[in-house]
């Protein structure tokens, strides 16, 4: 995986600062409650589904205390992305809002619960077993490491192709090699030319 092709999002590039600027560098300090207090955000557990509730003076993240951990995990990302980045009350909005949100809740899940910059200590292990120490390391399910692992492999991958079109372009641009025997008569040529602007001058 090269990791020095993949360009982050706006988004991620600004989740990565909040990270950073808190101490949270490595996998094993994406900590539930350290993450939470970074957003004055409280986490509570619940019997009933994983939501979240908030206004401008408090926030609350609910989790159903009898998933997993990697569930509890992954919900409590999903969940952030609410208060963080949308307003309004669900229960009044269309559907096609809401799926929107969700959406973008899912993509930010992604980027928050496995930043890219934090993979580059894991860059050297290779095959099956990649996934299974990401999973133990990051604490989420196998099969969310792999959706998050495809995703940057586009990214990556688009990076690679933007590259090949780019230098594509720049050898086309460049100026065209002439052969020996066209440089001779492009050189004779300007010598006939200049042998004439100074017999007519």
């Amino acid at each position: 995986m090269q990791l020095n092709l993949y360009k982050p999002t706006d988004l991620e590039q600004w989740i990565t600062l909040q990270y950073q600027q808190n101490g949270i560098h490595y996998a094993s300090d994406l900590d539930i409650e350290k993450i939470a207090s970074i957003f004055n955000t409280t986490v509570m557990t619940s019997k009933g589904p994983s939501h979240v509730q908030w206004d401008d003076e408090f926030c609350v993240i609910f989790i159903n205390g009898y998933h997993r951990e990697e569930t509890k995990r992954e919900m409590f990302f999903h969940e952030l992305c609410h208060p963080i980045r949308h307003e309004g009350n669900q229960n009044k909005m269309p559907t096609s809002f809401i799926e929107l949100q969700e959406i973008q809740a899912s993509i930010f899940q992604l980027y928050a619960a496995m930043p890219a910059y934090m993979l580059e200590e894991f860059k050297n292990i290779q095959g099956p077993v990649h996934t299974k120490v990401l999973a133990e390391e990051f604490r989420l399910s196998e099969q969310f490491i792999i959706r998050r692992l495809e995703q940057i492999n586009q990214r990556i991958l688009r990076e690679q192709q933007d590259e090949l079109y780019r230098a594509s372009r720049r050898r086309t641009s460049k100026p065209p090699e002439y052969t020996e025997e066209t440089k001779r008569i492009l050189n004779q040529l300007y010598r006939q030319i200049k042998h004439k602007l100074q017999l007519e001058a």
